[in-house]
């Protein structure tokens, strides 16, 4: 088809001179545009408003229908993607539909299963609907297996017709008009139109028209004959928990209100228990790092004080240590065993190393007679040389002490906010993590719920691919057991090609899938390169066997389909 545009483009390029060339030519060339391979078989890009305008652009020009055979090509091939626009936008339609069919359709089906039948009776207690309630739950989950069957083959047969339409190498009028024959028989609920290569082009063009223009009554024709058959509403089908809700709302405000003294100085009690934490854990040790990388002036002063009392002490004890020993000299020497002139001549050296020798070998004999050495002797002395070196190494251990904590002050201040920083951190990502699903990625599910929900829509189109590998086919029927299928095209080249109504099926699969695989947005999962190859599966062109190996790829390139 690419092929036979450019050489159509290049003819009217050249004759541009006429309006309806042109007219035709910048038509022709934004509906080609607008076709990719890299959307799903059933997406177009341009809307059912887009055609329309494009249509009576074609109209306003009021082209002569009795022009040459370029004209008669030209329209022949804007009518061709016209078509193939209108068959994606219906087959889109379908699709939507059929989505919402299937929650109807599972609702009922859970309600069939299910043995407690209290709270469906509350509903329709409290909101009866004579004419739905009246149908049983078997005849609904029926009526909507039949539509959705229905349904599915419709939306095979205009996936096929796509394809067929993309394909033609060839312009095939006949193919156009028989096609465009069909689409108005499902958009009109069965009326016909017999359109042929007779046929006046601007007639068929002005039916597209019709058909675009009625899908706001197709939409609704469609909801209208599953009406009966929907789900209650959100109201109705959770009405008893609201009415409970409601009553222990009132309940809650009224021991509120009775007890609000009471729960007042719980909220003071915890807002206090809060300002504390954070500032034990937060604000004074980010002031301490704070403090001692950048303003340690005052903690160098108290240091240096205390340096400088250490000093003073220690200079104080060794001239009471030196004078003692002066004074007791010759008994000292005595004890010794040393001549007074050798004693003296180390009495400096023992002083300044804080000998407590000096003191204590005088301060045992006097011991022996405590009272009169308190008395007469240097008993007290001696006890107030011992304190002086107990002040002494008290003090030079505060210093070291002191230095420790100075050294280790800003990791004690770091581990004292490790539970605040961590509390913040998990509320960032909290916060951060529904900011992004909710108001960036407007993600309706959390990520665990979507990669849960794309590996069963994953699942169940693997089951139909290798259902459909091999003939003879088979299916899943209402009540998922697996049946032969007995629609399948068995015609030429058709025996490799899933039925109308399993491709359809499929489809509707398909369109699930990428219904969850859009809210991933994540680069870091690769959601684009994801959706592309969720996208290929949706053409017909590939065999099963293709899709399967499609599917294999999809599940080995992509981790988070493994890993959670």
């Amino acid at each position: 088809m690419e092929r036979r545009l450019a050489d159509l483009q290049q003819r009217l390029q050249s004759s541009t001179s006429n309006l309806w060339c042109k007219t035709l030519l910048n038509e022709i060339n934004h509906l080609s545009s607008s076709l990719s391979n890299h959307s799903p078989i059933y997406r177009s890009h341009l809307t059912h408003q887009q055609l329309l305008s494009s249509i009576k652009t074609i109209q306003d020009s009021n082209i002569d229908s009795t022009s040459t055979e370029l004209y008669r090509r030209t329209l022949a091939n804007y009518l061709l993607l016209l078509s193939i626009h209108s068959h994606k936008l219906v087959c889109g339609i379908l699709l939507d539909h059929v989505h919402h069919l299937k929650h109807h359709l599972n609702y009922w089906k859970h309600d069939e299963h299910s043995q407690f039948k209290i709270v469906e009776q509350l509903k329709t207690t409290f909101w009866f609907d004579h004419d739905r309630d009246d149908i049983r739950t078997t005849e609904k989950v029926k009526v909507l297996n039949n539509q959705e069957e229905k349904l599915a083959n419709i939306i095979g047969r205009l996936a096929y017709t796509i394809t067929k339409l993309e394909q033609q190498e060839k312009l095939d009028l006949n193919e156009i008009m028989n096609s465009t024959n069909e689409l108005y028989n499902i958009v009109f609920d069965g009326t016909t139109v017999d359109y042929n290569t007779q046929s006046d082009l601007l007639d068929v063009i002005e039916v597209y028209s019709q058909i675009l223009n009625s899908f706001d009554e197709f939409r609704s024709k469609l909801i209208e004959k599953i009406h009966l058959y929907e789900r209650p509403t959100h109201l109705k089908r959770y009405l008893p928990y609201y009415v409970c809700f409601t009553a222990l709302g009132f309940y809650t405000i009224y021991k509120v209100y009775t007890n609000k003294t009471g729960i007042m100085n719980y909220i003071f009690t915890t807002y206090e228990s809060l300002k504390f934490f954070l500032n034990e854990h937060l604000i004074l040790p980010l002031k301490t790092i704070y403090t001692s990388t950048f303003e340690s002036n005052a903690s160098e002063n108290a240091y240096e004080n205390s340096q400088l009392n250490y000093t003073n002490s220690k200079k104080i004890l060794e001239e009471m240590l030196e004078e003692y020993g002066r004074q007791h000299a010759s008994t000292l020497a005595q004890v010794n065993n040393v001549t007074v002139e050798e004693f003296l001549s180390t009495l400096h050296e023992h002083a300044r190393n804080e000998d407590m020798n000096v003191v204590m070998k005088n301060y045992q004999q006097e011991l022996n007679s405590p009272i009169r050495s308190a008395l007469l002797g240097d008993l007290i002395k001696g006890i107030l040389i011992q304190v002086q070196k107990v002040k002494v190494d008290g003090e030079g251990l505060i210093i070291q002490i002191d230095q420790l904590m100075k050294q280790n002050q800003i990791n004690f201040s770091l581990l004292a906010t490790i539970p605040a920083i961590l509390i913040i951190t998990f509320m960032s990502i909290a916060t951060k993590n529904i900011v992004s699903d909710r108001l960036i990625n407007r993600r309706k599910f959390d990520l665990t719920t979507i990669r849960e929900q794309i590996i069963r829509r994953l699942r169940e189109i693997e089951h139909i691919l290798i259902f459909n590998n091999e003939i003879p086919a088979f299916i899943f029927d209402s009540k998922n057991l697996i049946i032969p299928e007995s629609n399948r095209h068995m015609n030429g080249d058709q025996k490799e090609m899933m039925s109308y109504f399993t491709f359809g099926r499929f489809l509707s699969l398909i369109y699930e899938l990428k219904y969850f695989t859009k809210q991933l947005k994540s680069k870091r999962m690769l959601s684009k390169e994801f959706n592309d190859d969720i996208n290929l599966l949706s053409y017909t062109q590939l065999s099963v066997k293709q899709k399967l190996l499609i599917i294999q790829q999809i599940h080995h390139s992509y981790s988070f389909l493994v890993h959670s």
